[in-house]
């Protein structure tokens, strides 16, 4: 598995990769955190997937400055900017 932005690898862990497989496979429709956790096979807190967003969001900045394809819709989860 793995994850390229720019000509550049993104070192995720599993985890991430599969919650950003889960924004990707469906540009600009919203996940939630409980799909989310589904899609990763992992059941957390809701803070939990916050963090793992947080850190997914860093790992691709630091490839790509000017990364800001995640968008937070509030009350309702997160989706990838088509």
């Amino acid at each position: 598995m793995r994850v390229a932005r720019l000509g550049h690898d993104v070192p995720l862990t599993v985890t991430e990769f599969w919650m950003v497989h889960a924004l990707l496979r469906h540009p600009g429709h919203v996940k939630s955190r409980e799909q989310l956790m589904r899609e990763a096979q992992v059941v957390v807190d809701d803070a939990t997937v916050t963090s793992h967003v947080k850190r997914i969001r860093r790992k691709f900045e630091q490839v790509d400055p000017a990364f800001d394809e995640i968008d937070t819709v509030h009350g309702a989860g997160y989706r990838w900017r088509p």
